[in-house]
């Protein structure tokens, strides 16, 4: 009978095609992140916040500025009387 080797999600991530493929992803995915917060830049605090971090088998795109969220997903001014759309940088990571 077959059987699978327990350890068979580790040995596929160190494989070096697994690697190139996983940063080649990478890569597409910071583009596409960067190319909406650069799009949509204000101080730069935003695009200074983005991270791109890659260890032996993780890869990510992060985004660490405190108002991420409000910008990302949209905010309504300080006197609550304009609504401010989002950038959706988030979701241009994730397709």
């Amino acid at each position: 009978m077959a059987s699978v080797d327990p350890d068979l999600d580790r040995i596929v991530a160190h494989l070096p095609q697994v690697k190139t493929e996983i940063n080649r992803e990478l890569s597409q995915r910071a583009s596409r992140v960067r190319a909406v917060v650069n799009a949509h830049r204000d101080s730069g605090d935003l695009a200074g916040s983005l991270d791109v971090e890659t260890s032996t088998v993780d890869s990510t795109v992060s985004i660490a500025d405190p108002a991420v969220v409000s910008i990302n997903y949209g905010h309504w001014t300080a006197g609550g009387t304009t609504y401010v759309e989002g950038i959706h940088a988030i979701e241009a990571g994730l397709t």
